[in-house]
């Protein structure tokens, strides 16, 4: 089920400074962690993500998680420091027509030695915070003692 992805994460996802790593599985199940600086959030809300080259490892299992409706999972690192996950599942693949076409001509423009091997469009299926000191309150809310004894002794 599609959730909605919030403005702050939005803004995250379409800034240039703030790093992107895309994680997805082969057929194997063999995981594939790539940093991938081509994925934006369009206006309407969609995750669009340029794949530049035709054979690389990341194409092919985005590929598969499209054809057999498996998640992909985007981190983003903002440069204060913030985290975010989304897990997805592709639903588009574009490598022909007229809005492939656009997209190819806005990756010449950032790079004329860019090619584009696909415009993947990814459905947002879960979005967490993972900046460390929003995951260690919510964490410590859900599960107040699991902590080291030693920090018990210490409160003391």
């Amino acid at each position: 089920m599609a959730v909605k992805i919030k403005k702050e994460i939005a803004d995250a996802v379409n800034n240039p400074d703030n790093i992107k790593v895309l994680a997805s599985i082969d057929r194997h199940g063999n995981v594939h962690v790539v940093a991938k600086g081509s994925i934006t959030v369009t206006e309407d809300g969609r995750i669009k993500y340029w794949e530049l080259l035709e054979s690389s490892q990341t194409n092919k299992n985005v590929t598969y998680a499209l054809w057999f409706n498996k998640e992909i999972a985007i981190n983003v690192i903002t440069t204060d420091r913030r985290s975010y996950q989304i897990k997805g599942i592709p639903r588009v693949n574009l490598n022909a027509g007229h809005e492939y076409e656009e997209n190819y001509i806005k990756a010449q423009e950032k790079n004329e030695n860019n090619d584009l091997a696909a415009v993947y469009y990814i459905e947002p299926t879960e979005i967490i915070e993972e900046t460390y000191s929003s995951r260690l309150a919510e964490e410590t809310k859900k599960h107040p003692l699991y902590m080291h004894l030693d920090r018990l002794a210490k409160k003391e």
